[in-house]
C-alpha cells in the first residue's frame, strides 16, 4: 500500500528543492551575463530576468515561512538590531534594479543610530517584499523611513506611484489570503505573510502593527510596520 504523504508537507520538501534550482540557475546566468558584452548587460531582457528571478526567491520563501508558521516552527529570533544596517542590505539587494530603472531610493532614519527589537531575517523578508512591489509601480523615488514613536519602531515602504487600490488600505491584522485577484494577478499570499511575521512581534505591552496608506512620504503607497520595544520594567 502506498503511504499518503500530506500535501503540505510535500509542498514545503518542493520549495526547498526548487530553491536550490534557482540558485543554480542564477549562478550560471550571473557567469554568462559577466561574459556579455556592455550593452547585453544592461539590455530590457537582462533586467526582467533578475527581477523576476527576485519575485520567484521571495515567493518561495514566503511559501516556505507559512509552512514552518502553520506547524509551529517558524520560531522567532527576536534581538536589538540597527535599522540602517537593515536599510543598507534592502537596497543593495535591489541596486541594480533602482539603477536600471532610474528609481532614487530615499533613506531617512530620525536617528543614525536608531535600533529596533526584531527577528533581522523576518522583517527583512517584509520589507524586501514591500521594496520589490514599490518597484513594480513607482514612478521614479522610493522611501524607506524609520522614525521611533512613544516606544515604537515605525518601519515605512513608501513610492509615488498610483496607490493602493480602493478598499486595500487601513490595518492589517493576521489577514487571511482572500484569493486571487484577477485585476492584479495576486494571490494575497505576500500580505497574509507580512501580517502573519507583524504579529509575531507583540510585546506584552503593546501590538504590533502592519498598515497600507496611501499617500504618504511620497504621494504613493505606503506600507507601515510599528514593532513595540521589550519594556525594561
Amino acid at each position: 500500500m502506498v503511504k499518503q504523504v500530506d500535501f503540505s508537507t510535500l509542498m514545503a520538501s518542493s520549495v526547498h528543492d526548487m530553491k536550490n534550482v534557482i540558485a543554480a540557475v542564477s549562478h550560471a546566468y550571473e557567469s554568462l551575463v559577466a561574459q556579455m558584452p556592455a550593452e547585453l548587460q544592461q539590455s530590457a531582457e537582462v533586467r526582467l530576468i533578475e527581477r523576476e528571478s527576485l519575485r520567484l526567491d521571495a515567493m518561495l520563501v514566503q511559501l516556505l515561512g507559512m509552512y514552518k508558521f502553520e506547524h509551529g516552527q517558524l520560531q522567532l529570533q527576536g534581538g536589538y538590531c540597527r535599522v540602517d544596517d537593515l536599510f543598507e542590505d534592502l537596497h543593495n539587494r535591489h541596486a541594480e534594479l533602482l539603477a536600471y530603472r532610474q528609481v532614487e531610493l530615499q533613506v531617512e532614519l530620525d536617528d543614525p543610530d536608531l535600533e529596533g527589537f526584531f527577528d533581522r531575517n523576518l522583517i527583512a523578508t517584509v520589507l524586501d517584499n514591500a521594496l520589490g512591489n514599490a518597484l513594480n509601480h513607482c514612478r521614479s523615488a522610493i522611501g524607506l523611513h524609520a522614525v521611533l514613536v512613544d516606544g515604537v519602531l515605525l518601519l515605512s515602504v513608501c513610492d509615488d506611484g498610483p496607490g493602493y487600490p480602493a478598499g486595500m488600505t487601513g490595518p492589517v491584522r493576521r489577514r487571511e489570503a482572500s484569493g486571487i485577484d484577477r485585476e492584479t494577478g495576486s494571490t494575497g499570499l505576500g500580505l497574509y505573510f507580512a501580517a502573519s511575521i507583524v504579529a509575531m512581534h507583540d510585546q506584552p505591552s503593546a501590538e504590533a502593527s502592519l498598515e497600507l496608506l496611501n499617500g504618504g512620504a511620497l504621494g504613493g503607497a505606503c506600507m507601515r510596520v510599528g514593532l513595540p520595544l521589550p519594556s525594561l520594567f
